[in-house]
């Protein structure tokens, strides 16, 4: 059984429109509206930031795809989807592809 807790909020009107569109759209409480927003919105704020990481040369696909909650194929497909140049040449990307076939 899944633990749950109490969290009263006050919201902006325009916010409690959305949750009241997305209830009715999809047929949900109010409740499971406001869950099914706050995941989504965490998977893609995720993805934004492992995204912003990888293109400043911060992380490595695979630091990435672990930020965004990703498997490392799915990270490079959105990283080709926002159109991110890779600065690892292709030794390095070699040399990492090696390595995760040996683990």
């Amino acid at each position: 059984m899944h633990k749950t807790k109490y969290f009263g909020v006050r919201i902006e009107e325009q916010f409690y429109n959305i949750i009241d569109k997305v209830a009715q759209e999809d047929d949900l409480d109010k409740t499971s509206a406001i869950k099914m927003l706050i995941k989504e919105g965490w998977n893609e704020l995720r993805l934004k930031k492992a995204l912003e990481k990888y293109r400043e040369g911060l992380v490595s696909v695979d630091k990435a795809a672990e930020i965004a909650g990703l498997t490392i194929s799915e990270m490079m497909r959105e990283i080709a989807y926002h159109g991110i140049k890779s600065e690892e040449t292709l030794e390095e990307y070699r040399k990492g592809i090696q390595i995760l076939t040996t683990k």
